[in-house]
């Protein structure tokens, strides 16, 4: 079976190249157990949730990581399993979770 090409006209049995990646398996600094949302500010940057680990993690547009925001639990600030984000013009971002049924907003720094 061929695959259909990055360019126009041209098949292949690879899959189509992809511009970047980033992260790991696990939990940390730039690693992810189960990232279901992502989406991007302004200025280009990329929020990840991560639906096992509990937090979101901020990175450039290259992947290099930022920072990394939420706890495990249901007090303000903390996550129970986020599963969509977005970010608004003013670069405030919403974080949803599925076990706290609710919607947080956060600073871009995740205050």
């Amino acid at each position: 079976m061929l695959l259909a090409s990055a360019l126009p006209g041209v098949a292949s049995s690879q899959p189509p190249p992809y511009l970047l990646q980033f992260g790991t398996p696990g939990n940390g600094n730039g690693l992810f157990s189960y990232p279901l949302g992502a989406a991007t500010d302004a200025a280009g940057n990329v929020y990840v949730v991560d639906w096992l680990n509990d937090y979101v993690q901020k990175f450039t547009s290259t992947g290099a990581f930022i920072t990394q925001w939420g706890t495990p639990g249901s007090g303000n600030g903390q996550l129970n399993h986020p599963y969509a984000v977005a970010v608004d013009p003013a670069g405030n971002v919403y974080v949803a979770e599925e076990e706290n049924n609710r919607i947080q907003k956060f600073t871009g720094s995740g205050t």
